[in-house]
């Protein structure tokens, strides 16, 4: 199944910046002027696009989380994405 849209959900949450449909859904939330939205359950994160960004990035935030804390606020939800605790 391929999506190209926007899908937020209109709650307060996480939010993918680096992914692909970013600017989309931000779009989407300030038409409706949603004051909140995440990306937590968006069906677009089991897409095969979102999956290879999320991957080839995720080295990157691994490297500088530990020094930044602004880049650990976005690795772990990126590592909870890509590795799912049981």
């Amino acid at each position: 199944m391929q999506l190209d849209s926007a899908q937020p959900t209109k709650k307060n949450g996480l939010k993918y910046f680096d992914c692909p449909f970013y600017k989309e859904c931000l779009s989407h939330a300030a038409k409706r002027n949603w004051k909140s939205w995440s990306c937590e359950q968006c069906p677009n994160l089991s897409l095969k696009q979102v999956w290879q960004q999320l991957k080839f990035i995720e080295p990157y935030y691994e490297l500088l989380a530990p020094i930044y804390p602004e880049f650990r606020r976005k690795y772990e939800p990126v590592m909870n994405v890509l590795h799912p605790e049981p």
